[in-house]
């Protein structure tokens, strides 16, 4: 790993000298980068990733609380996720099994199950996060291209050592900041019309993960909300028989539909 971090900075050195003039691709001094080229890469690195298994620490901080606890993650590829929290001693804190069509979430401390269709507005209330089943599986596995932004961007630049592909959609745009090295997202950026950042994915800590490269660290921010969701991995593990989803309630437990 040393050697690659080396060659990135070499051949962030020398994108740094190409300037920020917007161009159809850009000269290392070892190949020629297209966006075709990075698209590529990012696409080969996820589709390696067929299911998941992570252990970590979990940090939440918004205005109305600052929380941390660990976890278990297991995915499975394209529409299933499971995430165990857990507390101090190991102590299970809740569970959440969430599919594209439904969500299942049981409260330990309250033995309370919830379940509902999987939305936008029900995830957010189960992760006190405005996000969607897509972006929560990006947040967990790294990042991707969102599907719309799998075409040729309005500008590819180099900036700050850094390749960077910007896509203007409708009342904002969207960066992508690449590692010239690995050609992997490191950050994903979302401005509203006024040029504000309002949403950032960050993906830092990439190591090899079994012939695929993955983050260790990974943090979403909602900048007006202030609000941001960190996963630090300690473990992970992919493509194995590890990935089992045991979801076991309690016969007593209180069960509540949310229908929105």
């Amino acid at each position: 790993m040393n050697s690659r971090f080396a060659l990135a900075s070499f051949l962030g050195c020398c994108l740094l000298m190409l300037g920020c003039a917007a161009t159809s691709s850009l000269r290392t001094a070892t190949r020629t980068i297209t966006p075709e080229l990075v698209q590529e890469s990012v696409r080969v690195n996820q589709e390696r990733v067929h299911s998941m298994r992570g252990e970590g620490n979990l940090a939440v901080e918004t205005p109305e609380i600052a929380q941390s606890a660990s976890f278990v993650i297991m995915l499975k590829k394209p529409d299933s996720l499971l995430v165990e929290i857990r507390g101090p001693f190991g102590i299970e804190i809740g569970t959440a099994l969430l599919t594209r069509r439904e969500f299942l979430f049981y409260n330990s401390m309250q033995n309370r199950l919830i379940s509902g269709p999987m939305n936008p507005t029900n995830l957010g209330r189960v992760f006190r996060m405005s996000l969607t089943f897509d972006e929560l599986l990006d947040l967990v596995a790294g990042g991707t291209f969102f599907p719309e932004d799998r075409t040729a961007p309005d500008s590819f630049t180099s900036e700050e050592e850094r390749l960077v592909l910007t896509y203007n959609r409708g009342q904002g745009k969207r960066r992508y900041l690449i590692d010239p090295a690995s050609l992997l997202i490191e950050t994903i950026q979302h401005f509203d019309s006024q040029g504000k950042l309002v949403f950032e994915q960050r993906f830092k800590n990439f190591r090899a993960v079994e012939g695929t490269t993955l983050p260790f660290h990974v943090r979403m921010t909602q900048h007006r909300e202030r609000r941001r969701v960190t996963l630090s991995y300690s473990e992970v593990s992919i493509n194995t028989n590890a990935v089992e989803f045991n979801f076991n309630i309690p016969t007593n437990a209180d069960r509540v539909r949310w229908q929105q």
